[in-house]
């Protein structure tokens, strides 16, 4: 099956894809350009990060909206993602600029968290 993690921001958007069993970070994209991104792929289901709070109101009409127009959409708990993708980010030895955009390691992550408890 085909998977897309999506870590949801208002003007970035980080997507992360799996085939079967491993999330890999894909890539940070703006947030105006999800749609036309998301549909040259064929992703059989859509894993979102779903925050707590107002954020995750916001999140909550994103994933209505991609529901609206035919997708296969999950949420899945998204606590602490963007600071274990800073994380793994450091270990990795990335230097501070690259990890300022930590949005696609956040949805691997996501989606790892996903895939595990399946």
């Amino acid at each position: 099956m085909k998977y897309l993690g999506v870590d949801f921001g208002l003007r970035r958007i980080g997507l992360a894809i799996s085939d079967g069993e491993l999330a890999s970070p894909w890539q940070v994209i703006d947030a105006k350009k999800f749609s036309e991104t998301i549909k040259k792929d064929n992703f059989e289901k859509i894993i979102v990060g779903l925050p707590e709070g107002k954020m995750g109101k916001n999140v909550a009409g994103f994933v209505n909206a991609l529901r609206k127009q035919g997708f296969v959409v999950e949420t899945a708990d998204e606590t602490l993602s963007s600071q274990k993708a800073l994380e793994v980010m450091i270990e990795q030895d990335r230097k501070q600029k690259k990890r300022r955009s930590n949005d696609a390691t956040a949805a691997a992550i996501i989606l790892q968290n996903y895939l595990d408890s399946q």
